[in-house]
């Protein structure tokens, strides 16, 4: 390969991988910032949950828009833009603790931010990328994005044993600790910044209108594309796209009915109902996202072996049983007058465990390479940001309102219902069509023939 090709693929891996990074520092962080905005008793359980459903409110603005603006803009302008609202943000969000409508409109940034990274930076890998290590560059992703989840956990734990833990420290040592737990985001986000002005721009984008597809060496990293777009205009309801459209909108949808955001930005306070005390749940939640993280290794190295089917399958069905298993925990303290406490905190525990490493060996992982390489290049902008909207607007809605319906459900209730959409994830899985080593011009070809059929 050539050096300039090969240089141009390390690129635009470390920007992806930085780009993950950032999506995962952005749903992390509040989990450990959250327990201290509750135990200050600024807020009310449902103005909390909003503020903490403000992210994904933020996500679910910038999937109407996304499509279009990749479109218009290009894909590197967008993950340039992406870095540059979360700078934004972070003062925003760190300063305005006592102001409500700032802080919500700090964390709608934030979430605007990571809705259009989410949908900018797989699209991105798939366009730039060669069929043979796609699979690895989505992998990329999902790994940094999980490293986000952790080393957000790990600053969360740092920043309790140095002012405290939500339910011991002084109100002056809790507001400095919400704090904390944002400004240090400021040093990566900045990094993925400045790096992401080198990246070069997507073939597929540079391929629309009557540019041409390859403009110099660096740019053929995409072997998809042959020729210049001069195609008819296409819609997503033509009938050869509604399989595959509607095949990505209920994974992305079902990855959120399964409570993974929920689980993200409320673990410590899970794991603080289930029985653990002080730092403990800190360190319960660290413990977690980094099982998350290295399970992800072993899932990158998978998914082009195995292929995607066959992790998704596998993912769904033992993350349904995890997601039983908590249900069955909080269901003995609830009804049968189980005294929650340090044995229940770790049954709860290894319950997340289990449940984290089937989600990473597959939908944590798949879900990405599903949206990115079932959409038809033709309709993949616009179509991505629809799936996009349909999984932020469920996520968002089970963040703004989580405490208020777990107060009068119950924390079994809630995973109960979790579990029942992991059967149906699964059940959708079985309908998807494997991916492992298809051009993207295969896979549109598979969806014309069963469309014909």
């Amino acid at each position: 390969m050539d050096k300039c090709i090969i240089d141009a693929v390390k690129l635009i891996l470390i920007i992806a991988g930085l780009g993950g990074f950032l999506y995962g520092v952005d749903f992390g962080v509040i989990a450990a910032a959250e327990p201290y905005m509750k135990a200050m008793g600024v807020y009310t359980d449902a103005q909390i949950s909003h503020i903490v459903g403000a992210v994904l409110l933020g996500g679910l603005v910038s999937s109407i828009t996304a499509g279009w603006l990749c479109d218009f803009f290009g894909r590197k302008k967008m993950i340039v833009a992406s870095a540059a609202m979360f700078l934004a943000a972070i003062p925003v969000v760190s300063l305005s603790l006592g102001s409500y409508p700032f802080l919500y409109a700090g964390r709608v940034l934030q979430g605007m931010s990571a809705g259009y990274m989410a949908v900018v930076m797989p699209m991105y890998i798939t366009e730039t990328l060669p069929p043979a290590i796609r699979g690895r560059g989505t992998g990329v992703f999902q790994f940094f994005l999980g490293l986000g989840l952790v080393v957000a956990a790990g600053a969360g734990c740092l920043v309790a044993m140095l002012y405290g833990a939500s339910d011991t420290a002084a109100a002056a040592e809790r507001a400095a600790a919400w704090g904390a737990n944002f400004w240090w985001t400021m040093l990566p986000v900045t990094v993925l910044f400045v790096g992401s002005l080198r990246l070069p721009e997507s073939p597929v984008w540079l391929s629309r209108g009557s540019r041409l597809v390859v403009r110099d060496s660096c740019d053929a990293t995409n072997h998809d594309l042959r020729t210049t777009n001069h195609e008819p205009r296409t819609t997503l309801l033509q009938r050869r796209y509604v399989l595959p459209f509607l095949l990505a909108c209920l994974v992305l949808t079902f990855n959120k009915t399964t409570g993974m955001s929920s689980f993200t930005s409320y673990l410590v306070t899970i794991l603080h109902s289930a029985g653990f005390e002080g730092i403990y749940a800190n360190w319960g939640q660290l413990a977690v996202k980094l099982t998350n993280m290295l399970v992800t290794i072993a899932a990158a190295a998978l998914v082009d072996r195995k292929g995607r089917t066959w992790l998704l399958r596998v993912g769904t069905g033992g993350m349904t049983i995890g997601l039983a298993a908590i249900g069955s925990v909080f269901l003995a303290i609830e009804r049968f007058g189980v005294q929650p406490n340090n044995f229940t905190g770790l049954l709860t525990m290894f319950a997340f465990f289990f449940m984290q490493v089937f989600y990473a060996l597959g939908p944590g992982l798949c879900v990405w390479l599903v949206l990115s390489e079932l959409m038809p290049k033709r309709i993949r902008a616009n179509g991505m940001a629809i799936a996009l909207f349909m999984n932020q607007l469920v996520a968002w809605g089970l963040a703004s309102w989580f405490r208020p319906w777990v107060a009068a459900w119950g924390w079994s209730s809630m995973f109960f219902f979790f579990a029942v959409n992991g059967v149906l994830y699964f059940v959708t899985a079985c309908f998807i069509p494997e991916t492992k080593g298809k051009s993207l011009d295969e896979l549109e070809n598979l969806f014309e023939k069963k469309a014909k059929n």
